[in-house]
């Protein structure tokens, strides 16, 4: 079985990459795919929540040695870890405030050179602070997506659950920020279809 490989990666911890990568697996599973979810931390959020038996997909700690029952693979990768991801797609989360979008700039910069495919994808941007509402602004301009700040993501880690989770349906613009993860989603499939659908397995 051939399969889509995204690493969700940022060295710097705290930019949303578990909360992107349950979400995204979940969203995947609306649209009738198998998503994999693998944490690189035992201890990360991912784990934790799928720990608590309520993801419709399943989160392992580890590459698995053979090809995974899934056709979409996606790997969150632990804070601190420089070590540029293989394969060819990489979904990098970054919040915009000054020291996080540092970070975000350095890697941005080592992946470019490994000529990586690069989904960048704002987070917890606050839009009344201006430097954060001007960074987030210039990178959509450039072509990032962006997940605003919700409450809703509180909400359902709190429960232990994803936002596509049917406990969710009610919160207040629930199908704004699950259409925000269907949006990544489409732009990953995409990507897909442009030549690079079934990445070889760990490469």
């Amino acid at each position: 079985m051939t399969f889509k490989l995204v690493n969700i990666w940022n060295p710097k911890g705290g930019q949303g990459k578990s909360m992107i990568a349950i979400n995204l697996a979940a969203a995947a599973v609306e649209m009738g795919l198998r998503p994999l979810v693998i944490c690189q931390d035992p201890q990360g959020t991912s784990s934790m929540i799928y720990k608590a038996g309520r993801l419709p997909f399943e989160v392992i700690s580890a590459i698995p040695k053979d090809k995974p029952d899934a056709n979409l693979v996606l790997i969150d990768h632990q804070a601190s870890d420089w070590e540029l991801p293989q394969g060819r797609l990489l979904l990098m989360p970054v919040k915009p405030a000054r020291t996080q979008y540092k970070t975000y700039v350095d890697a941005k910069a080592i992946a470019e050179k490994s000529g990586k495919e690069i989904i960048t994808v704002v987070t917890d941007a606050q839009h009344h602070r201006t430097e954060e509402r001007e960074t987030a602004k210039r990178l959509v301009e450039k072509g990032a997506l962006e997940i605003p700040a919700s409450g809703v993501f509180s909400r359902a880690d709190a429960q232990l659950i994803t936002i596509f989770d049917k406990e969710m349906n009610k919160a207040y613009k629930i199908k704004d920020r699950r259409n925000d993860f269907l949006k990544i989603l489409g732009a990953i499939l995409t990507d897909a279809l442009e030549g690079n659908e079934g990445d070889k397995y760990g490469a």
